[in-house]
């Protein structure tokens, strides 16, 4: 457990879903709500932990000199891995190796809950008032937060990791269902925004608790409805004048609060009024293994070689999130496209420890030397500054939130390939709603351990490629041009940028919305 100094304001206690893309975020808005003066605890499985305290670190790095500090708990609680048939140290979702021990894990989940609960009756017993909860903010399965906000009598907000205008849809489709009865390839109209916006998604586009192939248990999603509909607000990694009045239409839809304190990456920075510490600086900061941060310093001495080389906006940057890995012929495909490019491509792979023989051979004879035009990168790599380095111009994404909201955030205009969950309804807002971004044309998920692929879709099964080289190229052809329309997503893309600083600094729309957050737990 770590501490630091504690303000007298409402106490937060802050409770990750444990999956990497939702644990980041939740943290950032930790130190969010710490840096606008209010304490927190952040409860967490022992293996996840420093994964926090990384995050915290590299917050308190980003205040201004003289502040106050950040007044946030880390508190590792035991995680029933053994009690729930799940190996040893396995305490996050997107480390579960099966999808047949999907239900072990929310069955271990469901336990630590109860740990949970027994940790917050301590601290509501406290004798010290800033010690005592005044607010849970839970992740979106931990659907026991809200028993335990109930009995401490404390309200309770839900962080699903979605933004805004995913969260609109999902909740339109729970209320209408008109996915029910539909076809996989089936075309659903989805009209959740106003006219000329027309919004249709064949439902294998849909998110994973719409899908019949969905391993979470029947009874466990119908938890999660109970959920949602049961807690007091619903905070998103947004910000308001990103996704067209989304938060205000979903606040109408659930009649619930709806606070976007967002773009989260920028907790180093703007929401506690500070100067924001360099990004190569920040995100090398946050990885305390040696090798993750050489494979760091690495990106960083490529980008600059780069930079020096041509002019900036020149590199294109291809990654898929903590979680994302192709099939083995798709993957090739993708690298045929990458390699023949005219232009630096910084590359993110993971999963290749589990690639054929031959396909790892072919990368490596292909995208290994750092002097080379494709730099391949195995596993993690410093995602918040190679977008903000001036040689990237593009960015390749599967439309996960965090790496979408990141993307804004640098300027950096965007290729989509959506995976799964909600990334099919985020590329309609990077490409259809926003003008930031070119479809690669992707139209089926890419299955993985909650979709029913028992290897997570980067295994041995040579299944045949959905996307061929040519398509990629031409979708990167078209983000990386320099023409009319290339600068037209370029534009639109420094405007955002501006608009997402904005929003955390003092007076901006997050910042405004972290203080209701905070009053609505006074």
């Amino acid at each position: 457990m770590e501490e630091f100094a504690l303000c007298p304001n409402p106490h937060f206690v802050v409770i990750p879903w444990p999956v990497t893309s939702h644990m980041i975020p939740m943290v950032d808005i930790a130190c969010l709500l710490a840096a606008h003066g209010a304490p927190v605890t952040i409860i967490t499985p022992p293996s996840c932990s420093q994964l926090v305290h990384s995050r915290v670190d590299r917050a308190r790095a980003g205040q201004a000199a003289g502040s106050a500090g950040i007044g946030i708990t880390v508190t590792a609680l035991p995680f029933p891995c053994a009690e729930a048939g799940l190996p040893a140290g396995c305490e996050r979702l997107d480390h579960v190796p099966s999808v047949d021990l999907v239900p072990n894990f929310f069955d271990a989940n469901a336990q630590f809950g109860d740990a949970v609960a027994d940790h917050c009756r301590l601290l509501m017993a406290t004798p010290t008032p800033t010690r005592r909860p005044s607010c849970i903010v839970a992740g979106m399965c931990n659907t026991w937060a809200h028993g335990v906000a109930r009995e401490l009598g404390v309200p309770c907000f839900i962080f699903h990791g979605f933004g805004a205008f995913a969260l609109l849809c999902c909740e339109y489709l729970n209320t209408h269902k008109p996915h029910e009865g539909k076809s996989l390839d089936e075309a659903i109209d989805v009209p959740v925004l106003p006219p000329p916006l027309e919004l249709k998604f064949a439902r294998r586009q849909l998110p994973l608790q719409f899908l019949p192939s969905c391993s979470i248990p029947e009874s466990r999603l119908r938890e999660l409805r109970e959920f949602e509909m049961a807690v007091d607000g619903i905070v998103v990694n947004s910000f308001e004048e990103l996704e067209h009045d989304s938060a205000a239409r979903l606040a109408a839809a659930t009649g619930k609060t709806v606070l976007a304190v967002g773009p989260v990456s920028l907790c180093g920075g703007g929401g506690g009024g500070g100067a924001r510490a360099p990004p190569s600086l920040l995100d090398v900061r946050a990885a305390t293994d040696s090798s993750v941060n050489d494979d760091a310093r690495r990106c960083m001495a490529w980008l600059d070689a780069k930079k020096a080389e041509s002019s900036s906006s020149s590199v294109l940057y291809v990654s898929f999130g903590s979680a994302g890995r192709m099939p083995p012929e798709q993957l090739m495909e993708l690298g045929l496209a990458l390699v023949s490019c005219s232009w630096p491509v910084l590359w993110v792979i993971k999963g290749a420890d589990t690639l054929p023989d031959d396909v790892d051979e072919w990368l490596q004879h292909n995208t290994g030397g750092d002097d080379g035009q494709c730099l391949a990168v195995r596993g993690w790599a410093p995602q918040v500054a190679i977008l903000e380095h001036p040689a990237v111009g593009g960015f390749l994404t599967h439309c996960g939130w965090g790496s979408t909201l990141e993307s804004v955030t640098a300027g950096v205009p965007m290729a989509t390939w959506p995976f799964s969950a909600e990334q099919f309804l985020n590329e309609k807002v990077i490409v259809g709603v926003l003008g930031i971004g070119v479809s690669v044309g992707v139209t089926k998920p890419t299955e993985g351990v909650l979709t029913g692929a028992k290897d997570g879709g980067g295994g041995g099964a040579r299944a045949k490629a959905d996307v061929g080289m040519e398509q990629v190229k031409r979708a990167l052809d078209m983000l990386m041009d320099g023409g009319v329309d290339g600068e037209a997503r370029r534009t639109k893309a420094r405007e955002l940028k501006a608009k997402a600083k904005s929003a955390l600094e003092h007076g901006g729309s997050s910042y405004m919305n972290l203080e209701k957050m905070i009053q609505f737990a006074a």
